[in-house]
């Protein structure tokens, strides 16, 4: 099978765009609280997170086997030294 110039220039830089994608998500994202205040690791003052979130579980829901009630929170693990960061409110993502 051969290729034209063309498709392998095109396949090129679709790789180099997806490589360049996958770094930036490796590396993380940097956010700020709902008051618009930037977000930096309090360990080693990185500025990259992962998003995630975790169950504040509470006696009396997991009594009753209704931990899925409970609410939320979100975290922000640092990309440098995975210090956990805990937000009771939304974070947003920064541009």
């Amino acid at each position: 099978m051969y290729y034209s110039k063309e498709e392998l220039e095109r396949t090129r830089i679709e790789g180099e765009e997806r490589l360049k994608k996958m770094k930036e998500e490796e590396k993380g994202y940097k956010y700020e609280s709902s008051n618009g205040i930037k977000v930096i690791c309090i360990h080693c003052k990185h500025e990259y997170f992962h998003k995630g979130s975790a169950l504040l579980n509470t006696r009396g829901l997991t009594f009753f086997d209704l931990d899925w009630l409970n609410e939320a929170a979100t975290t922000l693990i640092c990309g440098r030294c995975g210090y956990i960061h805990w937000f009771g409110k939304e974070v947003k993502q920064m541009e």
